[in-house]
C-alpha cells in the first residue's frame, strides 16, 4: 500500500496529503529501501526516454548522422522548448533530412508555464517542435531514416522502430517483452508499464553498465555523459532534472515522467531510484525526490544548498502571505520489511 509522502500544511493543520510509492535498488536488483509498494505497477512515461535513445546509439544512427552530445541530450529530455532546444532539434531534423512536419505528435507552446505565457502574449503560434517530446520523436525518426524504415506512421505500436525500442527498454529492465504492458503516451507513441523495482533496475543498468553487452554499455555511457554535460537540454534552466544534474555535475542522472514518475541513479554508484506519486502530482514530486536523496546521503551540503528550493515550498494565500508549508514527511523502510 502507498504511503503518505507530502503534507500540504495550512497553519498547524496538514490540510492535504499526497501518497506514493518508491523502490531503491542496488547490485543485482537487490531492493535496498522502499516506500509503500516497491512493485507498484505503472507507466514509465518520459523516464523511458534515455533508454529509448539507447536504441539510436546502439543501431548506429547517432554516429551516422553526426548527432552531437547536446543533441543526444535533448533526445533524452522533456524540454521546455526554449530557443537552445529549438536550435538543437532543427539541427537534428536537418541532419536526417526531415522537418517538424514529419512529427506525428501534437503542437504545443511550451512545457514551461512562463514560456507558454510569453508566447500567448506575443501571439506565437503553437508548433510541434515546441512539444516537450519532440526530442524523443526526433530520435525515433533518426532511427527510421538510418534503418531505411517508412517513417510516416512511426508512432504505431507495430512499427519496427517501436518494436526495437520496446526490446531495448525490456532489456534494460531485465524483463521479457511480454511482461511489459503497453499503453499510448500523451505524445501518441507506445509507453511501457512495469513494477517500480524494474524501472529502478533499468536506471541502475543505465548508470552502472559494466554487465551489459558491449554495444549497450557504450550507449549507456554515452547517454549519461551527454545528459550530465548538457543538463539544460534534458529539461531547461530552473527545472528539477536540469538543476539536479547541474548541482551534482552529472554524478546523479535524473529524469521525470508525466503524472508523477521519477527515476534517478548515481553513476557507478550502485544505487538507483524509481518514484511514483499516486495522484500524478508533478509539483510536489521534487520534494519527494529530494527527501529520498537526502535520506540516502547522496548529496553533499553544497549540493543540498544549491537544490534547497526543491526541498520545501511555502504555501501562500492570494495576498502573498505565507500561511503554511508543503513538505515531504516520509522515511525510507528497509527493502526486506
Amino acid at each position: 500500500m502507498s504511503e503518505i509522502l507530502i503534507e500540504i500544511r495550512r497553519g498547524p493543520i496538514a490540510e492535504n496529503l499526497i501518497r506514493g510509492n518508491a523502490a531503491i535498488v542496488g547490485v543485482d536488483g537487490q531492493l535496498l529501501y522502499r516506500i509503500g509498494d516497491p512493485d507498484y505497477f505503472t507507466y514509465m512515461r518520459s523516464t523511458a526516454k534515455p533508454l529509448q535513445a539507447s536504441a539510436a546509439v546502439e543501431c548506429g544512427a547517432i554516429d551516422h548522422f553526426k548527432i552531437t552530445d547536446a543533441e543526444l541530450a535533448v533526445m533524452c529530455g522533456s524540454h521546455i522548448g526554449d530557443q537552445y532546444h529549438i536550435d538543437a532539434l532543427e539541427s537534428i531534423l536537418a541532419k536526417i533530412g526531415l522537418s517538424e512536419n514529419d512529427y506525428t505528435l501534437g503542437e504545443d507552446l511550451s512545457f514551461s508555464e512562463e514560456l507558454r505565457r510569453q508566447r500567448l502574449v506575443a501571439k506565437v503560434a503553437p508548433r510541434k517542435i515546441y512539444n516537450n517530446c519532440s526530442g524523443k520523436h526526433a530520435c525515433m525518426l533518426a532511427i527510421c531514416r538510418y534503418m531505411n524504415w517508412d517513417y510516416h506512421a512511426y508512432q504505431r505500436p507495430d512499427h519496427p522502430v517501436q518494436l526495437l525500442i520496446r526490446k531495448t527498454v525490456a532489456k534494460y529492465a531485465e524483463l521479457s517483452e511480454d511482461k511489459l504492458t503497453i499503453g499510448t503516451d500523451g505524445c501518441g507513441v507506445p509507453v511501457f508499464a512495469m513494477p517500480l523495482s524494474r524501472m529502478a533496475r533499468a536506471y541502475y543498468n543505465l548508470a552502472n553498465p559494466a554487465n551489459l553487452p558491449v554495444g549497450r554499455a557504450l550507449a549507456a555511457n554515452r547517454i549519461t555523459e551527454a545528459m550530465g554535460k548538457y543538463p539544460q537540454m534534458v529539461a531547461g534552466y530552473g527545472c528539477f532534472c536540469t538543476e539536479l544534474m547541474t548541482a551534482t555535475k552529472g554524478r546523479i542522472i535524473g529524469k521525470l515522467g508525466a503524472d508523477g514518475v521519477y527515476c534517478a541513479a548515481v553513476l557507478d554508484g550502485n544505487i538507483a531510484i524509481a518514484l511514483k506519486m499516486e495522484d500524478g502530482n508533478m509539483t510536489t514530486m521534487p520534494l519527494a525526490m529530494m527527501r529520498i536523496l537526502t535520506e540516502l546521503d547522496l548529496l553533499s551540503k553544497e549540493e543540498k544548498d544549491q537544490l534547497a528550493k526543491f526541498s520545501a515550498y511555502d504555501n501562500y494565500n492570494c495576498q502573498g502571505d505565507k500561511v503554511g508549508e508543503i513538505r515531504a514527511v516520509f522515511e525510507l523502510s528497509g527493502g526486506d520489511i
